[in-house]
């Protein structure tokens, strides 16, 4: 039940992304740096649940991520790299 909570909480964090980028590019803010983050909220979610699709069940979908990430998977590398460049243009965004 506490996995539940933590897409909830999960998918709800990058809907308030996504809205912020939008009004980021309306009122002509960072426009380039919004658009990047729109993309990346709507393809780095897709890109992971179609490569975690395969995972072995024993493993959560954070520990498959790292472990692919580890092997140096490409699909892991691009997650990673969207995730954290989120979280940058997210705490950049607040700052202003």
């Amino acid at each position: 039940m506490s996995e539940i909570w933590l897409w909830v909480v999960f998918y709800l964090f990058l809907m308030i992304l996504f809205i912020i980028a939008i009004i980021s590019v309306i009122k002509k803010r960072r426009i380039a740096m919004s658009m990047i983050a729109i993309l990346l909220i709507i393809s780095v979610p897709m890109v992971s649940l179609i490569n975690s699709i395969g995972r072995p069940m024993e493993m959560n979908e954070f520990e498959f991520l790292a472990r692919e990430f580890m092997q140096g998977a490409l699909w892991a590398i691009f997650a990673i790299a969207g995730y954290l460049y989120l979280l940058v243009w997210f705490i950049l965004t607040l700052k202003k």
